[in-house]
């Protein structure tokens, strides 16, 4: 008689990240809906205000996809959520900070922004739990 196939346990880094991703998922909808009210979003052409939701939707989606992925312990949800939560790190940075006169400005974060700033804070802090040594040791490939 065989024993059953112990199951593999997922990290705690990876749980916190994938918790990450999902409040970043969160903190985009609720930026949309609150740049929308306060009459950021002003769209002249129906394209823009579906390219806008279209770009919304897949930082949803694929922030959700990853959050699966990693409450899973997939490789490739660790691999995506580097490569997407840096992409989106980098964007989101390049939106708060402002070059002007040669001077590199922090925007302060307003009642407005909150959400911005936190989706930036659960990327961050997903970022560094992916390159935790706990959940790189996780996701790597069985020796054979």
């Amino acid at each position: 008689m065989t024993a059953a196939p112990e199951p593999r346990r997922i990290p705690l880094s990876l749980k916190l990240a994938a918790l990450c991703f999902a409040l970043f998922a969160l903190a985009v909808v609720f930026n949309s809906v609150t740049q929308f009210g306060a009459g950021w979003l002003v769209f002249h052409h129906r394209w823009w205000m579906t390219r806008q939701i279209a770009r919304e939707a897949f930082r949803v989606v694929g922030a959700g996809a990853v959050a699966w992925g990693l409450f899973r312990g997939a490789r490739w949800a660790w691999v995506l959520g580097l490569i997407l939560g840096s992409f989106w790190l980098v964007g989101d940075l390049l939106t708060v900070i402002v070059f002007e006169r040669h001077d590199l400005e922090w925007l302060a974060p307003s009642g407005f922004q909150m959400f911005l700033f936190a989706a930036l804070g659960c990327l961050g802090a997903a970022i560094v739990l992916l390159l935790s040594p706990s959940a790189r040791v996780a996701v790597r490939p069985p020796h054979v």
